[in-house]
């Protein structure tokens, strides 16, 4: 019956402690359930500690515990499993909330186990069935609830052996984190741009609407701190600087920051799936003010010259082939007269040659007249009678139709809008621009692909940045406002995250292109093995991204701020 339970509570691993020795590891495995069996009789405060520590690096997403134990040895489990929740860490990571624990015992268990204060939040008693003179008593279970008033046991509706819903017998799972507060680490936003005021700090918007749903769905209250450092965080000899150094030291349960997903950071933090973001890394830099100066060959501007010579081809073979077509039915025609009028031979044939000579010479000057006219949109006068002139005709207005249209496009756009012709169109152009200052934040993913790249451009492009930061530190500081002053001042490339997009967006003298390095994705990241990784993946603002997206586009993103 306890095996057929633990199956349909779904467990995947359980630890056993019992006071003597236990044949029910042999039943569980063979359910497929992996088991861990303690006997704790003689165990000590120092060596349970060390069991629950060396299980919780291998229970994931729950540590699932069954005790089999009298009352008393059972409270001091309970307590110490509250303690090394505590002792851990400075922060709430902990095993409180996300533990499953199912006690063996009585009825007679519950007011010890209700007076002994525990921190353990989901305690279920289970009484087995048992025969006491001659009468047969049911299995029956009691389940460790929050209400109003503080915690009680309630009754468990009655089962045979196995139960048809979890949450039936652990409900707090049903209601999230019942509001326990969990610590949340957020660098500081610089930019001019996106950010909300929450205590005194200003905080990227996105990020905190994010927090506020992740909160609001899951049922948690939070606190933000901020990292030591005010950046991403760097690796110096295996110690992490900034959110991943906090993470690291487990002094935050998230890091709710759109962070880049990178192999280096899954060292010291597990990030959540799916991805929230997609990113990619960009070049900023100020426009120069020389470029685009007014001159009388803008009207050559829109086409290339290339375009305006096989235009001009096209314009020649046309007018050839219009001029041969009509020329040829013109001879034609005066073949049929000259038939029906034979008197004077000689006379004839000499105006023949005159007729023929003046007719194809205003064949081509009308002809040329007619496509030049229509290339200028002004259309001709004359009709053609047969329908290969037709064709032809339709053809080409059809031709400068699509031509003309896109010129006046152009040009229109090329009154209207100053083209900038960017000093550089990549990295490696870049590195070529000597009198170019190039900065980047260091603790940023942007950084790390730097650092780690072997391209000689690239490694041409970090040399310059190490010579430059011995004078002036700030081309690679993780404060990015002061890189927008940089920038601001003129020839100052700044490579960045995707952020650097709605900078550029703000500022119409600012410009950006795109470098090499292949797009990344970002994500929320948590402390190692921390036990909310499950919780949060499950969360429906994970699973849902778009889901949460639109949310903060239609209104909500105003509604969840009205607290602060």
């Amino acid at each position: 019956m306890l095996v057929e339970l633990l199956v349909s509570l779904t467990w995947k691993s359980v630890i056993v402690l019992h006071e003597h020795n236990s044949d029910i590891g042999h039943p569980l495995e063979a359910s497929g359930i992996s088991c861990v069996d303690y006997v704790i009789s003689a165990t000590t405060e120092e060596n349970l500690m060390t069991i629950l520590r060396d299980v919780e690096k291998v229970s994931q997403p729950h540590l699932n515990v069954l005790l089999l134990c009298d009352v008393t040895t059972t409270v001091f489990v309970l307590r110490q499993m509250s303690r090394i929740c505590g002792t851990r860490s400075n922060s709430s990571v902990d095993w409180c909330h996300v533990s499953r624990v199912l006690v063996v015992g009585t009825w007679d268990d519950l007011p010890v186990l209700l007076d002994s204060n525990i921190q353990v939040e989901n305690v279920a008693v289970l009484e087995l069935p048992s025969k006491h003179i001659g009468n047969f008593t049911k299995a029956r279970m009691w389940t460790l609830i929050f209400h109003p008033g503080g915690r009680a046991f309630t009754d468990v509706t009655p089962f045979n052996g196995a139960v048809r819903d979890p949450t039936d017998v652990f409900p707090n799972v049903k209601y999230g984190y019942n509001g326990r507060q969990l610590t949340a680490v957020m660098k500081e936003n610089h930019f001019g741009y996106g950010y909300v005021k929450l205590n005194k700090r200003r905080l990227f918007g996105f990020s905190l609407g994010v927090l506020n749903l992740l909160a609001e769905d899951m049922n948690f209250s939070y606190r933000i701190i901020p990292p030591r450092e005010d950046d991403w965080g760097q690796n110096i000899n295996g110690t992490w600087t900034g959110i991943f150094g906090t993470l690291q030291r487990r002094e935050a349960d998230l890091a709710p920051e759109m962070l880049t997903i990178h192999i280096d950071r899954t060292a010291v933090a597990d990030y959540i799936l799916p991805p929230v973001a997609e990113s990619k890394q960009m070049i900023l830099y100020q426009k120069e003010s020389d470029v685009d100066e007014d001159h009388l060959l803008i009207f050559l501007q829109p086409f290339q010259t290339y375009v305006f010579i096989a235009f001009g081809v096209s314009l020649i073979s046309y007018i050839t082939a219009l001029s041969t077509v009509r020329t040829f039915f013109k001879s034609k025609e005066f073949l049929v007269s000259s038939k029906e009028n034979r008197a004077d031979q000689n006379m004839q044939t000499e105006n023949k040659c005159q007729t023929s000579a003046l007719e194809i010479h205003s064949i081509i000057l009308c002809t040329s007249f007619e496509m030049f006219g229509t290339t200028l949109k002004q259309g001709s006068t004359i009709r053609s009678s047969k329908d290969s002139e037709r064709i032809l005709v339709a053809a080409w207005w059809m031709f400068t139709t699509i031509v003309s249209a896109v010129y006046c496009g152009t040009i229109m756009s090329t009154f209207a809008v100053r083209l900038e012709k960017p000093p550089f169109g990549n990295l490696a152009e870049l590195a070529a621009r000597e009198d170019y200052t190039v900065g980047y934040d260091t603790s940023s993913i942007t950084g790390n692909l730097l650092e780690n790249s072997k391209l000689s451009h690239i490694m041409a492009i970090k040399q310059r940045v190490r010579g430059t930061s011995a004078r002036d530190f700030d081309v690679l500081s993780s404060n990015v406002t002061k890189h927008m002053q940089k920038v601001k001042e003129g020839k100052y490339a700044y490579i960045g995250g995707p952020s650097l997009i709605q900078v550029s967006y703000a500022d119409c003298k600012l410009n950006m292109i795109d470098t090499e390095f292949r797009r990344t994705f970002e994500s929320i990241y948590l402390p190692k093995q921390s036990p909310f990784k499950y919780d949060f993946e499950q969360s429906p603002v994970e699973t849902q991204p778009s889901n949460f997206v639109g949310r903060l586009q239609t209104g909500e993103f105003s509604r969840i701020f009205k607290h602060h």
